[in-house]
């Protein structure tokens, strides 16, 4: 069936665990293609399909204010896409893809695919987190800060000229490079992360049993989990997990803008 036909399902799946009621969004883009690209920069909560359940619930692009960056839901530029996958361009400020007001509770699974083009400067970032103001990073322009404390998981990924991209993760108000895991360039890669902001340990069943530790999240790329437990960005202890980011800056003066592609995002409330 195609997915056009099926858009209040495939488009944002809300499904519930019978043993735990917590909320599973599946969350693919659709079939349509499409361009948000304003000059100058603007925000929407209106481009991207909704996530039918809650009206409370936003999703949200946002391009730089000079006008750089762009948004389009596109049928190609990575095998993982179906039917439309999201092409996001890295304007000079950030190019961000948020949801917030998202049904969590202290514990996530989120996992996407993507893949990053070949340009020679930029950055890309994930993060989750608690939203609640329409200044912080789910809800505002900006980028993350030292001073940002609404995060509790975040990977970046720095590009350069070579074709390996440099791979850091959040440690409180600190980005801490990450050592003996390989990412490169126009390359497809399934990221998925368990995080456990809730007060106690936690445990998931993946290549075997897995403890999550409060305050901890866990890493796997391409099925495969990173080395040791990462820890929270800053976020209280106990805070929902009400936020999802990912967004791209492209240094000013830049020829070539970064680039990257997105699809099959599941952020699920069960681990």
């Amino acid at each position: 069936m195609k997915k056009l036909l099926a858009l209040t399902i495939a488009l944002s799946t809300f499904t519930f665990s019978a043993w735990s009621q917590a909320p599973v969004i599946n969350y693919d883009f659709g079939d349509k293609e499409a361009t948000f690209n304003p000059n100058p920069g603007a925000s929407s909560t209106s481009f991207l399909p909704k996530i039918v359940l809650s009206k409370a619930i936003k999703v949200r692009v946002r391009t730089a204010s000079d006008g750089t960056g762009a948004f389009d839901l596109v049928k190609s530029g990575a095998d993982f896409i179906k039917g439309a996958g999201l092409e996001i361009v890295a304007g000079t400020t950030t190019s961000k893809f948020s949801i917030y007001n998202l049904t969590l509770e202290g514990v996530a699974k989120t996992s996407f695919n993507l893949k990053i083009d070949a340009a020679t400067a930029g950055q890309w970032v994930f993060a989750n987190g608690n939203s609640d103001n329409s200044d912080d990073l789910f809800q505002g322009n900006g980028g993350i800060k030292e001073t940002s404390t609404e995060i509790f998981a975040g990977l970046r990924w720095n590009l350069s000229a070579a074709n390996e991209i440099n791979f850091y993760t959040r440690n409180g108000a600190k980005w801490t490079s990450v050592k003996g895991t390989s990412f490169s360039k126009n390359t497809d890669y399934l990221i998925e992360v368990y995080s456990n902001n809730s007060v106690e340990a936690k445990k998931y069943s993946k290549e075997g049993e897995q403890i999550l530790n409060t305050g901890t999240y866990h890493i796997w790329v391409n099925g495969k989990r990173l080395a040791g437990e990462f820890t929270s960005g800053g976020l209280e202890s106990g805070k929902t997990l009400n936020g999802f980011v990912f967004y791209g800056v492209t240094p000013k003066g830049n020829e070539t803008m970064a680039k990257a592609w997105m699809d099959n995002l599941e952020i699920n409330g069960n681990l």
